[in-house]
């Protein structure tokens, strides 16, 4: 199937409410132009460098998203040019990402780990007092969770990790903290984190296709 097939497949099954997020990393600017036309608007890209090159490349018409892992020392590529940053884990990061914005503030997510040990994240019992440290601070503005859950290849071994985010989400915005959006879900699971409240999915084998070799930035 082609990219506006495949787009026309996800639209027809999400709800109206739901952002789409067409995960273009290592693909050509080429095949976001085709998602364009085909009426995509949000994209997103993991490595910092591809994303200033693609947005530059592509031009206006994406909203651009990062959705990968970010070091503050290539928050310079990201600034500026993507409206969403998924994967905030640290103060010092969000302060440099404000630094950056200028009069235009960025928003942020905060990249939630789910338990495991070997990956990055916010672990989820600190997760309501860092996003009460990133409340007013200059040039960010918190929209709200991101996680990956563990893999699994049953894509219902992902439900209590979703529902878990959303009720961590839920406990924040009843102490009154701005945690509206919930960016979970991918290719093969994103029906799960739909039904489990999310607001932002993250899809992009099940849009572009098998992913031509990693490339780095």
């Amino acid at each position: 199937m082609s990219i506006r097939e495949n787009l026309a497949a996800i639209r027809a099954a999400l709800p109206v409410n739901v952002t789409l997020v067409a995960v273009s990393k290592t693909r050509p600017a080429a095949d976001v132009r085709e998602a364009l036309a085909a009426g995509q608007v949000d994209f997103g890209e993991n490595y910092a460098q591809e994303l200033r090159d693609k947005a530059e490349e592509v031009g206006t018409g994406p909203r651009w998203h990062f959705i990968g892992s970010l070091q503050r020392n290539k928050v310079k590529y990201v600034v500026g040019r993507a409206t969403l940053v998924h994967d905030v884990d640290s103060l010092a990061l969000a302060e440099e990402i404000g630094k950056r914005s200028g009069a235009t503030p960025t928003g942020i997510l905060i990249g939630v780990n789910m338990g495991e040990a070997q990956k990055s994240g916010v672990p989820t019992g600190e997760v309501l007092d860092f996003a009460r440290s990133l409340v007013g601070v200059p040039g960010v503005i918190l929209r709200g969770l991101m996680t990956i859950p563990p893999p699994s290849e049953d894509p219902e071994g992902a439900a209590p990790f979703f529902a878990e985010l959303a009720e961590l989400a839920a406990r924040g915005r009843a102490d009154g903290l701005p945690l509206h959006e919930l960016s979970m879900g991918m290719s093969h699971d994103w029906p799960v984190a739909v039904r489990h409240g999310a607001t932002l999915v993250r899809v992009g084998s099940a849009i572009f296709g098998a992913r031509p070799p990693k490339i780095t930035g």
